[in-house]
């Protein structure tokens, strides 16, 4: 979906929204701009016109300055490049692992089903209780 050129450009951007520290990959070390952000544009291709823009403003200059310019001209293009960055980052397995995340997990439903019949018997002990409706 994406060009080589705006590749290069969001490579640049993402690793200033997300570098690498305290052991955790950059954006662009986790495959972001070359994989992950493949899958995250077909999951919200409601951002995609926003991303291009941002893209297109980010394109010149020095990566730090170009995100402030992205930030303070179009916070709709940089709200999408920030959703769009995390949410690929996250996409990735190895950073999941790093993270302590297993993904989403089946767990079983709460069963109360005893305490809901307890709560019928005290209804059914005490009799009906009702107010008579105005004619």
């Amino acid at each position: 979906m994406l060009t080589d050129e705006q590749r290069a450009v969001y490579s640049r951007l993402a690793d200033v929204l997300i570098p690498s520290a305290e052991g955790m990959p950059s954006a662009s070390e986790a495959d972001v701009p070359t994989k992950w952000i493949n899958d995250a544009l077909g999951y919200r291709p409601d951002l995609v016109p926003a991303f291009l823009q941002a893209l297109e403003i980010g394109a010149d200059g020095e990566a730090e300055a170009a995100v402030v310019r992205i930030n303070s001209t179009d916070s709709v293009a940089f709200d999408a490049l920030g959703v769009l960055t995390s949410g690929s980052y996250f996409l990735n397995p190895a950073v999941k692992e790093l993270i302590g995340y297993p993904g989403q997990v089946p767990s079983p439903a709460y069963d109360d089903t005893a305490t809901y019949i307890d709560m019928l018997a005290a209804v059914v002990e005490r009799g009906p209780i009702f107010r008579p409706t105005v004619t």
